[in-house]
């Protein structure tokens, strides 16, 4: 820790730009409590909070729960209450909530695997707020969700099912996670991949406690193409 606030300091010399102390954090992974207040003492860093936000996407450590992404669940119930419902057509409340569900929820679950009773509650949320205007007035419709959610073309409003994008977000990120040449899936797989075979063992990943139930079905579902054989040794 010296030797890097020395570089911070160096640097601070050399351009004239010094690192906020304030705006910086320390996070520990299996750090001691003791370790980390030596840590932040040297180096005058405060010390981070167990989970956060960093570009709209909330880091924590450990298994997606409802407890980390509630937050993000809490932002598109109270962006749908803040809207006058009753102010908008009928297709004007459903694209309301296809922008709010792209914008707010896509990105995080390209990466987490979401409870399951979050979703329903977003659903149910967004249910409401379709057909009648208030995300809190619940209005007896005879169309089935299920039906809503698929496409024109076949009697829906083509309205995503949170539980079906968030699988197939599942089984896209195991997918890329072993056949994608990007760092993170080099990293990925370096964790979870012992001589071809995956671990038995539990380990901190946000990612692969996402994507180890998936596992089965890509394997069940993918075959090897031999191309030009140079990758393939029988």
């Amino acid at each position: 820790m010296n030797i890097l606030v020395s570089v911070f300091r160096a640097y601070a010399l050399a351009s004239g730009q010094v690192v906020n102390c304030i705006k910086y954090f320390i996070y520990s992974g299996a750090m001691s409590t003791a370790c980390l207040n030596i840590l932040s003492s040297l180096s005058s860093f405060n010390a981070g909070p167990p989970s956060f936000m960093y570009l709209r996407a909330p880091i924590f450590k450990g298994k997606p729960r409802a407890k980390f992404l509630l937050p993000i669940a809490n932002k598109i119930i109270l962006k749908l209450a803040s809207w006058k419902g009753y102010l908008l057509s009928f297709a004007g409340r459903v694209e309301s909530v296809k922008s709010s569900i792209q914008s707010m929820i896509i990105h995080s679950m390209s990466i987490y695997d979401w409870s399951v009773f979050l979703l329903r509650e977003i659903e149910k949320i967004s249910r409401n707020f379709i057909w009648s205007g208030n995300v809190l007035s619940k209005k007896s419709i005879t169309v089935a969700w299920k039906k809503i959610c698929k496409p024109i073309s076949e009697g829906g409003l083509d309205i995503r099912s949170l539980l079906d994008l968030n699988a197939s977000s599942n089984l896209k990120l195991a997918w890329d996670s072993f056949n994608s040449d990007k760092d993170w899936a080099v990293l990925s797989r370096s964790r979870v991949l012992c001589n071809n075979n995956f671990i038995k063992h539990h380990i901190y990943s946000l990612i692969w406690s996402s994507i180890e139930a998936e596992i089965p079905v890509v394997q069940d579902n993918s075959s090897w193409l031999l191309g030009n054989g140079n990758s393939i040794n029988f």
